[in-house]
């Protein structure tokens, strides 16, 4: 299977950033020694090195990086300018530490080493080893007709709109589709795992899951703060 990671530029352009990339690692591979765990041991004991203080105000940033085979790591800009301009703070101390964060791992496929993406949402607490609280985070809203709803309205919305489009499935069919929830609760960098061959039936998969008028998300906070969150949503269609 071909792998593309998509970013949405408008609702009705999108294209792939680097079919070499995967947008995740492989499933019971980890991106660092010890896995999630491993990496923030680390990068706290390069904060504490380091002498680090806290941001002067409460900052939180969702930050995607890329490990390559060399174990070269790059961070990949966000398209959503006012939140990273917003969280400067946290994104330079981040940006800083990952230089002295060593134990990568970088993906396999079909046993060769290739470039992979990993991503977390960076705080003051993360960092400083003051615990993340579950508490003072929330999840996006789905938003449908002025109100609160959930994912499964955006699944059941999803599907129905590939009827009104007059998608009929020859064969059973099943795909997933990851996307981001920005601060702004703007639905975006799409991609779809078993993508079809067809751009179109593709360029629909991102329509139907984009915000409408009638249809848009709410987003995640933590203590306060905007925060993109990501979300993965398994669809299967039935010959008809």
């Amino acid at each position: 299977m071909k792998l593309k990671i998509f970013i949405l530029i408008t609702s009705i352009f999108f294209i792939s950033i680097d079919a070499q990339v995967l947008y995740n690692y492989p499933k019971g591979q980890d991106f660092y020694e010890g896995g999630r765990e491993g990496f923030n041991k680390d990068i706290q004991d390069a904060a504490v090195k380091s002498g680090i203080k806290p941001c002067e105000k409460t900052e939180a940033l969702f930050m995607r990086f890329i490990i390559y085979p060399d174990n070269q790591v790059k961070y990949v800009a966000d398209p959503d300018t006012l939140a990273v301009a917003n969280n400067k703070c946290i994104k330079d101390k981040v940006l800083g530490l990952m230089k002295s964060v060593k134990n990568w791992k970088p993906a396999e496929l079909d046993g060769n080493k290739t470039a992979a993406m990993f991503c977390t949402l960076f705080t003051d607490d993360l960092l400083l080893k003051n615990g993340f609280s579950e508490e003072e985070f929330s999840n996006p809203v789905y938003i449908y007709k002025d109100k609160e709803s959930d994912i499964m309205k955006f699944r059941e919305n999803f599907v129905k709109c590939f009827d009104s489009n007059g998608y009929r499935a020859n064969l059973d069919y099943s795909f997933v589709i990851n996307f981001d929830v920005d601060t702004k609760g703007e639905a975006g960098f799409f991609y779809i795992e078993n993508q079809s061959d067809l751009e179109k039936f593709n360029k629909m998969v991102v329509d139907c899951a984009s915000n409408t008028k009638k249809s848009y998300w709410k987003p995640s906070y933590y203590k306060g703060v905007p925060v993109k969150q990501v979300f993965r949503m398994p669809i299967r269609f039935n010959a008809y």
